[in-house]
C-alpha cells in the first residue's frame, strides 16, 4: 500500500478513530486484510499511535456484550496498561516506644541482672501500648501494604485507614477506614494468637477472623463484598448483626437508613485492584461522583437531566482521558476539563 490509502485517517482523533465503521470492524472482528491495513498506517504515521490505542479500548470500554470483543488476551491489554501506584505517605504515632539495650553492658552484667533484662523487655512487649499506623494514598494512587499480623490490604487512591498494633497478649486488630480497600486478612492461628480483625467505617464495624473482602466508605455509603471466607456486620444502626457468605454484596446507606444485599460477580466490585473500573448500567451522576473521589475532579453538571442516564463501560482504572471521551461518546456531550474541575454541557 501507499500512503494516499491512509490520509483518510490522518486528521483523526481517538474518537474520529472510535466512530469510524471500518475501524470498529478492525477492533472487534478483525481480519487478515484489516490487520495488515493497520500496522502498514502506523508505519506510515507513528504518531497516531496514541489516537489508534485510545480509540481501540474506547470501542473495548463501551462493547456492552463482552463476548463479542475480539479474542485477545483482554488481561494481558489491563497488565500492560497498569502503572506502579505503590509510593504512599506513611504516619506513625507510637504511645510507646522500648528502646533496645545497650548490648555492651549487657555483655558485662551478671546472669541474674541479665535475666532480668530480658524478663522486663518480654513483659514490656507483652503489654506495651497501641502503636498506631495511619496510610493514606492521594488522588490516583494505589497502594499495597502488608500489616503488622502480616495482613494484606491493598488501598484505593484517595483513601486512609488507621491501624492498631498492640502486645502479643493483648494483641489487637482493629482498623478504621475512609474510602476503599481490599483485604486479605491473615487466618487465625491454632495458638490463639491472632485474634478476629475489627475494620471500623463509617457505619458499622466488619468482623473477620481470615477472609477476603473489599469494603467501600465514603460519604454516607459503606459497600462490602466478600469474596471469601465469612464476615459478620456489626453496629449498623437500627440493624441487626448482618452475617455474609462468599458472594454476598451488601449496600448500607447511613443518609436513609436503607440497605440492599445481592449476589453479584467479583470483577464487578473489586475489579479497581487490577486497574479496571467497570460500570454497569450506573447513573451518570455516579460516575461523576466516581471521577471526584478517584481522580480529585470537582464537576459543574449544566443539565441535570443528564443525572440519571446510565452507563455501562470497562475502562482502565488510571485513565481520566479515556473515561471522560468515553462519556462524551456515550451521551453526546461535551467535557471541558480546567485545572480541577470538569464542565459536563450538551452538545
Amino acid at each position: 500500500m501507499n500512503q494516499a490509502h491512509f490520509n483518510k485517517y490522518r486528521s483523526f482523533s481517538s474518537k474520529d478513530f472510535a466512530a469510524d465503521d471500518d475501524f470498529v470492524r478492525y477492533v472487534c472482528n478483525p481480519n487478515q486484510e484489516d490487520i495488515t491495513f493497520w500496522i502498514e498506517f502506523l508505519a506510515y504515521f507513528p504518531e497516531k499511535g496514541q489516537a489508534v490505542r485510545e480509540a481501540n479500548l474506547l470501542i473495548l470500554a463501551l462493547q456492552p456484550d463482552l463476548a463479542k470483543m475480539r479474542p485477545v488476551d483482554v488481561d494481558t491489554l489491563w497488565a500492560l496498561l497498569a502503572k506502579n501506584h505503590a509510593d504512599i505517605f506513611v504516619a506513625r504515632d507510637i504511645g510507646r516506644k522500648i528502646l533496645s539495650p545497650d548490648t555492651k553492658k549487657v555483655f558485662w552484667v551478671s546472669t541474674f541482672s541479665l535475666f532480668l533484662l530480658l524478663t522486663g523487655v518480654l513483659l514490656a512487649n507483652f503489654f506495651k501500648k497501641d502503636e498506631i499506623y495511619v496510610y493514606h494514598t492521594g488522588f490516583d494512587q494505589v497502594a499495597s501494604l502488608l500489616l503488622p499480623d502480616s495482613s494484606e490490604v491493598k488501598l484505593n487512591a484517595n483513601s486512609t485507614i488507621k491501624v492498631w498494633s498492640s502486645g502479643f497478649l493483648i494483641n489487637k486488630r482493629e482498623i478504621s477506614l475512609e474510602g476503599e480497600a481490599h483485604f486479605k486478612v491473615k487466618k487465625k492461628k491454632s495458638s490463639g494468637m491472632y485474634r478476629k480483625m475489627l475494620v471500623h467505617t463509617n457505619s458499622g464495624t466488619v468482623e473477620v477472623t481470615g477472609t477476603i473482602f473489599n469494603v467501600y466508605s465514603r460519604r454516607n455509603q459503606t459497600k462490602v463484598y466478600l469474596r471469601e471466607g465469612k464476615v459478620k456486620l456489626n453496629n449498623l444502626p437500627d440493624l441487626p448483626v448482618i452475617i455474609m457468605h462468599p458472594g454476598d454484596y451488601i449496600q448500607y446507606d447511613t443518609r436513609d437508613k436503607t440497605i440492599s444485599k445481592n449476589k453479584v460477580a467479583p470483577e464487578m466490585v473489586d475489579s479497581w485492584t487490577f486497574n479496571k473500573v467497570v460500570f454497569e448500567k450506573t447513573e451518570f451522576i455516579e460516575v461523576l461522583n466516581h471521577i471526584k473521589e478517584i481522580h480529585g475532579m470537582e464537576y459543574i453538571l449544566k443539565d441535570k437531566s443528564l443525572k440519571d442516564k446510565l452507563f455501562t463501560g470497562v475502562l482502565p482504572a488510571d485513565d481520566l482521558t479515556l473515561l471522560l471521551k468515553a462519556l462524551e461518546e456515550t451521551f453526546d456531550i461535551n467535557i471541558i476539563k480546567k485545572d480541577k474541575t470538569i464542565l459536563i454541557t450538551l452538545k
